[in-house]
């Protein structure tokens, strides 16, 4: 068996998702040879079957043309590019998440680059109190303050081959991590979940937008065939696993058998330095990998995901607004929405 890691690269060079451009070449072909046959001489039903024959067939033999535009891109080529207006999300600068195995894909393609155009809802609000004046017609508004609101992100999402499948398990790996904070063990314990950079469609729309991911689902449908994929883990992962195990496993015997106590402590010592150690060697990528078994990934989903921009103290009270009416802040890495 091909060994899919997932260090492979995911580019549209080898992850063209080809049925799409063909259904929609075959639809075209079908509109035009329909009205033709029934228009051309000696149409009718005859003209008819024919031109169902012939949806496949180039008319006078030319060439089909380019089906790669139809394909949607997995690749980061461009990523940095002023004309890639695709909407991505940023990866995370935590060294966890740069250094992780499962998330390779994404860290290749420049962050979560959404290969199919998603749906996007905006919002933006001001909010006013009205004065409790007496003996007047209309109210008297007082401005509290602005609100960017949320940004809801519907995505289609296909999955043709295991290399797009190692693609959409890192989506929703990262999705979920973005969704909880560092804590337990973790060297920066006690810090919320990371804030990342938010970009499409332009300068003039979503430009460096610091958000976090409030809440994300993934639809699995039952109408669509499931791709097997092996995916592969972090050895430090499994490292960190095991010196959770022997933890317990101290704890249970110290429960089970008194008068051990400087057994029992001695093993959870041991389990420590061993978490200790995965932790270093995941921080600086060191450790391998591990298999992971094998994940079966939907051909046909659709992502739900919730943002929140969050701006500091410090940018905010920065903030002009003439200087945001007038495009000033295209260039500022604090992207003000």
């Amino acid at each position: 068996m091909a060994d899919q890691t997932i260090n492979s690269q995911i580019g549209a060079e080898t992850g063209g998702l080809t049925a799409i451009g063909g259904a929609i070449n075959t639809a075209s072909n079908l509109a035009g040879s329909v009205s033709s046959a029934f228009t051309a001489a000696g149409g009718g039903a005859e003209g008819y079957a024919s031109a169902i024959r012939s949806i496949d067939l180039p008319s006078a033999g030319e060439a089909i043309g380019d089906i790669e535009s139809a394909i949607a891109s997995f690749s980061g080529e461009g990523a940095a590019g002023a004309n890639d207006w695709r909407v991505r999300l940023s990866l995370s600068t935590w060294s966890s998440f740069r250094s992780s195995v499962v998330l390779t894909p994404l860290k290749d393609a420049g962050g979560l680059i959404f290969p199919y155009t998603p749906t996007i809802k905006i919002a933006s609000a001001a909010s006013y109190r009205p004065i409790d004046a007496v003996h007047t017609n209309y109210a008297f508004q007082a401005y509290r303050g602005s609100d960017p609101g949320s940004i809801s992100i519907t995505a289609p999402m296909y999955v043709e081959d295991p290399e797009q499948g190692l693609y959409w398990i890192a989506m929703v790996h990262y999705l979920r991590s973005l969704t909880k904070m560092f804590s337990g063990a973790d060297p920066k314990a006690g810090n919320p979940p990371p804030v990342i950079m938010l970009n499409g469609y332009g300068n003039y729309v979503f430009k460096n937008v610091p958000v976090v991911v409030k809440s994300m689902s993934v639809s699995l449908n039952n109408e669509c065939d499931y791709i097997g994929v092996e995916v592969f883990g972090s050895a430090a992962g499994e490292l960190q696993g095991l010196s959770d195990s022997i933890g317990g496993l101290s704890d249970t015997v110290g429960d089970v058998v008194t008068g051990i106590g400087g057994v029992t402590a001695a093993v959870g010592s041991i389990a420590g330095g061993v978490g200790q150690v995965a932790g270093l060697l995941g921080t600086f990528g060191i450790g391998g990998k591990t298999s992971g078994g094998v994940t079966h990934v939907p051909t046909k989903s659709s992502f739900q995901i919730e943002l929140i921009p969050v701006y500091s103290r410090d940018s905010v009270r920065k903030f002009s607004l003439d200087r945001f009416v007038t495009g000033g802040y295209l260039t500022s890495p604090t992207g003000y929405i």
